[in-house]
């Protein structure tokens, strides 16, 4: 199966320097947009008139949606900030669990309507590889799948090692139930097809994939649940498969 298309040019990352101002900036933004509530409540509570204050209560959507932006900005310059000062998993180089929340919440703001597609990555019998071979060679297991994820994957795709033996690929931009699916088989097959046998003789690994949809306002923890249901489902019918709750 063909990869992914490249990027396009307005996804090359920022540099550095652009990468801080822009980060300063949108806390500046978000402290700004939250200070404003404070008069503007205050100026609600001084209101005698009933209709007057209903009116202006019926404002605060708004006012509390212009603030929530803000502060989603503020979170979304913040996955670059967490690159730069090294919050990656140790292992394998990839995000953790908190760099994945502060992606989705950059996708989110990007696509604020679109579901954003979870691809979960499961390590089939990961503890027979340590306990047959050596911890050292489970190790080896999880950078080289690793390895394989990133080669499989776009720039604009996050990366994160969720758990012990646990990917998460989350896809960057609004991406059909159909093209995750294929995306996730072509991971699967990859792994499977990766040379094993030069990290232990007789070694063969396998993962089982689970795709899942995040919702609009969805929590991660919640997505993620979709896709471990989907992972039980691989484990029940044989692992090293694909399974979707998209």
């Amino acid at each position: 199966m063909e990869p992914l298309a490249p990027p396009s040019p307005d996804d090359t990352p920022a540099p550095p320097a652009a990468r801080r101002r822009a980060s300063d900036e949108a806390l500046d933004e978000a402290l700004a947009a939250c200070l404003a509530l404070t008069p503007w409540l205050a100026s609600l509570q001084s209101l005698a008139d009933r209709t007057a204050l209903r009116q202006g209560l019926m404002q605060l959507p708004a006012v509390l949606q212009a603030a929530s932006a803000a502060v989603a900005r503020l979170e979304a310059a913040g996955v670059e900030g967490a690159s730069s000062v090294g919050t990656t998993d140790p292992l394998t180089g990839l995000a953790d669990r908190s760099q994945l929340a502060a992606a989705g919440a950059a996708l989110a703001l990007q696509f604020p309507d679109t579901p954003r597609t979870l691809i979960a990555v499961d390590i089939d019998h990961l503890r027979h590889v340590n306990d047959a071979w050596s911890h050292a060679t489970g190790d080896a297991v999880l950078q080289a799948v690793a390895g394989v994820l990133r080669a499989q994957s776009r720039p604009q795709d996050v990366l994160a090692r969720a758990d012990a033996n646990l990917f998460v690929v989350a896809l960057g931009g609004p991406v059909s139930t159909t093209r995750a699916l294929l995306v996730a088989e072509r991971l699967r097959a990859a792994i499977e097809a990766h040379a094993w046998s030069t990290l232990g003789s007789g070694l063969r690994v396998t993962a089982s994939v689970g795709v899942a949809s995040q919702a609009p306002g969805e929590s991660l923890d919640a997505a993620l649940a979709q896709a471990g249901a989907a992972l039980q489902e691989c484990k029940r019918h044989g692992r090293n498969q694909v399974r979707s709750k998209a």
